[in-house]
């Protein structure tokens, strides 16, 4: 009866124990940090009432008989599961994801206790603490270099002011990564045409009128040359005014009647039918009109004058009257007499006839391809059917011009005309300009005109409406030009004289005066064309030319413009980097990149200060600008010395402020690696720059602060630096289940928890830190309330246990009664 009381005893004993662990769990359902318990119970000391025995014989094993004395507590556990993280906004507030322990300082320096809750504040020291005033430790970083020394032994966190500001820093290193655009392109201008007087040996089809027109000649087209016919003129070669020839080398006959008689004349081809008169025979005009005027003379018995001018015939009675009845025969000739029919007598002196012409018709391109040949050929025609003496000559060196020369001429030449027999009258307008050359005198055409080449002479040159630009010998071109916003080398107006000078001599003056490569100004179908070099800071501002002289060249000055056909596009990135002198007083420095040389990869880099009162050398060459070269795959090569093209091996600059602090010397630019494309590099894509970076930066205060998930704690400053201040410690033990709790969250090295191996987090199995959040309590309100349920009830049996025990005990005193 007394084993079972006691028994009892035990049980309420030790579930009253366990209600304590499972009321002390929710009591700190909500503490930060908390980390639940469990108990765990076993059994007492048994009482053997008789041991085994083992099977003997024909007898089995017996097995003990044992009754058992109650229960008592094994151990009170810590669960140290992960408790769920809640976000709270506080800066400062810190949460483990995983192992580890917040190692925190007591008064006493030497006393650690270590605690899952993060929720630390700065007191008015700086110091890193807890709500207990415990300081968090961890390791300090260099406030000079920002390093954080993790080797050492961890120390108190203290934000001192050390940490609440930063002093300026002069800027010594400098880099720019970006690409360079290789598509660029130049600015292209051309004026407008040069003309220039046509040669002799020039194609008839690529020349001009004097007004400009293009000759409105095409190949294989008939030309006709013309004039009237005069007494040397072969019959066979005459046409009526509708430019149909007479046709007597196939009719050759023409019947006439005078007072009823009838006559034939008969048409020679050999000149010697004008020989002999009244054998009714003719070859020439003159011939004709012999004939003519013997039958008239014979049938008025008097005397008529028959003669030509201006390829009319005319019949003059002198004396004797007649009739002429009638013309028949070859059909053009007698239609062209037919006015002469009628009677002549002392009222009727005169008739004229219809006009008679001299034609003949040349092919382009066949008869003729130049003006020379087209000479040739007016001459032999005009010469021999026309007035003999006459001669055409085109010249070459002056005047551009036909000379149509009747001097030594025996007839006076009318209806002088050349006609083409397609639509357009440029071509025949400007070869005939009058259609009478009298004897003794001359004509000229209009100027014919090509355009302008290299080889042409400056002092014969033309607007393209025929306007001379009126330079001579004794003018001097003037000519200025502007590229990217400076004069090209420095120079002001050049200039180059016309005498024994070519349009080649002015387009290579202008060339080397532009500093332009060889070829960029070339003449075109008479148009100068020139070529800039390629990229925006190549632009062609303007090219101006003038002209001095004797003479006022306004025609000169007023032709010689120009339009552009592209302006220049690309090859050009400017951008600026602010660094700082050792007093923080910021400079504003400008990197200029221009197109230099596109078939070697190179472009100019000029580095200047945005303050004209600062100025900047580069170190180790003259002035600020230097060549970076690329490799042939874009790649950045290196940085060169623009005026000896030495390699430079390090790129720096010095910067000369001129707000009296310290000169800024050796400043070093990182454009890249050599081969590789970690800093600027070329291609075919936009020029831009990603990223720029310097190290200097202006005293700054401490603005924010911000915890990584390594527990370093960075200090964000108003001058915009990052910089590290400490690194919270996290500690680990063999056994975390051996520590001791000690209140507040807190927990305490004991010999069987192991010594706390402090490190950062992230390493050696230690958690991730959580930055702005807190670890809530891991008690699980469920299963406590089962817990509790199941502990009442252990609690109520052991109850009963020892109320019946009670009962039994109480019927044994009734025994003696």
């Amino acid at each position: 009866m007394l084993r079972s009381l006691y028994a009892g005893i035990t049980g309420l004993n030790e579930h009253q124990k366990s209600m304590d662990v499972i009321g002390n769990n929710i009591a700190n359902v909500n503490t930060v940090g908390y980390k639940t318990s469990r108990i765990v119970f076993q059994d007492l000391l048994f009482q053997t009432i008789s041991g085994g025995k083992a099977p003997a014989g024909n007898l089995g094993g017996i097995n003990p008989k044992q009754i058992g004395t109650g229960t008592s507590t094994a151990s009170v556990d810590t669960i140290f599961t992960q408790g769920t993280l809640q976000n709270t906004g506080v800066t400062t507030d810190m949460a483990i994801q995983g192992n580890g322990f917040f190692v925190v300082r007591s008064e006493n320096e030497n006393e650690n206790y270590y605690t899952r809750a993060g929720n630390f504040t700065f007191d008015k020291d700086g110091y890193l603490v807890t709500p207990d005033g415990f300081i968090v430790q961890g390791w300090m970083a260099d406030a000079d270099t920002g390093e954080i020394l993790t080797n050492t032994e961890v120390s108190d966190i203290q934000l001192s002011s050390a940490y609440t500001s930063v002093p300026a820093k002069a800027t010594t290193e400098v880099s720019l990564v970006g690409n360079l655009d290789t598509r660029a392109e130049p600015t292209i201008l051309e004026f407008q045409p040069l003309m220039t007087t046509a040669t002799s040996n020039d194609n008839i089809f690529d020349l001009y009128s004097s007004n400009g027109l293009k000759l409105d000649l095409v190949d294989g087209e008939p030309v006709r040359i013309k004039a009237h016919a005069t007494d040397i003129t072969d019959m066979a070669a005459v046409y009526n005014d509708n430019d149909v020839n007479l046709g007597l080398d196939s009719n050759p006959t023409l019947n006439l009647i005078v007072n009823g008689n009838s006559y034939a004349l008969t048409y020679s081809s050999s000149t010697n039918a004008d020989t002999a008169n009244n054998d009714n025979q003719f070859h020439s005009v003159q011939g004709f009109l012999s004939e003519l005027k013997n039958i008239l003379d014979t049938e008025s018995g008097g005397n008529y004058t028959v003669s030509i001018s201006n390829g009319e015939i005319n019949v003059q009675r002198v004396s004797g009257d007649l009739v002429i009845n009638s013309f028949s025969g070859n059909p053009n000739l007698a239609a062209l007499l037919q006015p002469l029919v009628g009677t002549y007598n002392s009222v009727n002196t005169s008739s004229t006839s219809n006009s008679l012409f001299y034609e003949k018709v040349l092919t382009a391109g066949n008869d003729f391809s130049n003006l020379g040949d087209l000479a040739v050929q007016i001459q032999s025609a005009i010469n021999d059917n026309v007035s003999t003496g006459f001669v055409v000559d085109y010249n070459n060196t002056s005047t551009g011009k036909f000379t149509y020369d009747n001097t030594s001429g025996n007839n006076n030449i009318t209806g002088f005309s050349i006609d083409k027999a397609y639509s357009g009258t440029v071509f025949e307008s400007n070869m005939v300009t009058s259609d009478t050359i009298s004897v003794g005198n001359y004509t000229e055409s209009n100027i014919f005109l090509r355009l302008a080449s290299e080889t042409d002479s400056l002092n014969n040159l033309y607007t393209n409406s025929g306007v001379s630009l009126g330079l001579d010998n004794n003018t001097t071109i003037q000519f200025d030009a502007q590229i990217g916003g400076d004069t090209p080398n420095g120079n002001g107006v050049n200039n180059i004289s016309v005498a024994n000078n070519t349009v080649g001599d002015l387009l290579d003056a202008l060339e080397a005066y532009m500093a332009l490569p060889t070829d960029s100004i070339q003449i075109e179908n008479g148009k100068i064309k020139v070529t800039g070099e390629k990229g925006i800071p190549n632009s062609i501002d303007y090219i101006n030319f003038s002209a001095t002289g004797p003479n006022t060249y306004a025609t000169f000055t007023d032709y010689m413009k120009y339009q552009t056909l592209q302006n220049a596009s690309g090859g050009q990135l400017v951008t600026s980097q602010t660094i700082y002198d050792a007093q923080g007083n910021p400079h504003v420095v400008n990197y200029k990149f221009e197109l230099y040389d596109e078939a070697n990869n190179e472009w100019k880099l000029t580095i200047e200060p945005a303050d004209s009162n600062d100025s900047i050398s580069v170190d180790g060459t003259t002035g600020n600008t230097v060549i970076v070269r690329f490799n042939q795959d874009g790649s950045f090569q290196g940085v060169y010395d623009i005026f000896t093209n030495n390699v430079l091996s390090n790129l720096s600059y010095t910067l000369s402020p001129s707000n009296g602090a310290s000169i800024m010397s050796g400043i070093n630019v990182n454009l890249g690696t050599p081969g590789n494309y970690d800093g600027m590099t070329l291609s075919a894509s936009d020029s831009t720059i990603t990223e720029t970076d310097q190290n200097g930066y202006p005293m700054g205060s401490l603005e924010r602060i911000s915890v990584n998930d390594t527990g370093e704690i960075v200090g964000a400053y108003t001058n915009g630096e990052i910089k590290k201040i400490a690194q919270v410690g996290i500690a680990i033990f063999t056994n975390q289940e051996g520590l001791l709790k000690v209140g507040d969250t807190l927990f305490a090295e004991t010999p069987n928890s192991g010594q706390a191996a402090v490190g950062q987090a992230t390493t050696g199995g230690r958690g991730s830190i959580a930055a702005s959040a807190l670890e809530n309590s891991n008690v699980d309100l469920a299963r406590e309330f089962v817990n509790m349920i199941t502990t009442q009830r252990g609690f109520q049996a052991n109850s009963r246990v020892i109320t019946t025990s009670d009962e039994l005990l109480q019927e044994l005193m009734n025994l003696k009664r």
